[in-house]
């Protein structure tokens, strides 16, 4: 029997899933999961440096769509511009890996953007699910 928290890790995005019940002894820990508790526009993963491993992307939207990964400490404001960009189908899935994983210095979010090349607010009609550590 493993010994669990329920308490919130300092620094890490807004909890969602199982993230507030890591085993405390016999797991590494990583990588972490964060996932959607209902359809979203934006996704915090982690706040200050990390690693992100990958991520899927189900999009609601009845037309394509850019999902864009910003480094930064705080949502992106209107024309921020991303680290990376990927487009998504209409009623789609995306998912991307890296291996062995994209280092981010402030922190980690993932949007969705009517516009690929910097960030304008898309609306709350995206499911994440991320690994990260």
């Amino acid at each position: 029997m493993s010994t669990t928290v329920d308490a919130p890790l300092a620094g890490w995005g807004t909890p969602s899933g199982d993230i507030n019940r890591l085993p405390l002894t016999g797991v590494s820990r990583l990588p972490l999961n964060i996932h959607s508790n209902a359809y979203e526009a934006t996704r915090q993963v982690k706040t200050g440096p990390g690693v992100l491993y990958g991520f899927t992307v189900y999009s609601s939207k009845a037309s394509a769509q850019f999902i864009q990964v910003h480094d930064l400490t705080a949502v992106p404001a209107s024309g921020a511009i991303p680290a990376a960009v990927f487009t998504i189908g209409a009623t789609a899935n995306l998912p991307v890996d890296w291996v062995p994983g994209r280092v981010f210095e402030y922190g980690c979010w993932i949007v969705n953007s009517s516009t690929g090349p910097t960030y304008t607010a898309g609306l709350a009609d995206c499911w994440f699910d991320v690994q990260f550590v």
